[in-house]
């Protein structure tokens, strides 16, 4: 999972990219001018709101902002893939890792 840092200097960059002030940003996510800035001086995670709020206003999904995925954007042989691990119990999904990793490696 993300820190609330690497969230913090994610949102920044996503906000300078789109050429948006801390204000603006903050009245785009409907949350307090404040807010920003103490979670980043708090060193604590944001509320799911505040993280709804400004995904919403960054125009990005919550899960792209916290692991950086698009799973929107996944194609059908990537959704198979997903559907189909839902069903691998714990020690076949290690072994799988295992043999994924070697592939890529070589």
């Amino acid at each position: 999972m993300i820190s609330s840092q690497e969230l913090y200097d994610k949102v920044d960059k996503l906000r300078r990219e789109r050429g948006l002030t801390q204000n603006k940003l903050s009245d785009m996510a409907g949350i307090s001018h404040g807010t920003l800035n103490s979670w980043k001086s708090r060193g604590t995670m944001p509320k799911l709101e505040v993280i709804e709020g400004l995904c919403d206003a960054l125009q990005i999904s919550p899960v792209y902002l916290l692991y950086g995925h698009d799973f929107e954007n996944l194609t059908d042989e990537e959704l198979e893939l997903l559907n189909l691990w839902k069903g691998i119990n714990q020690g076949k999904r290690k072994a799988i890792l295992y043999l994924i990793r070697a592939i890529v490696e070589q």
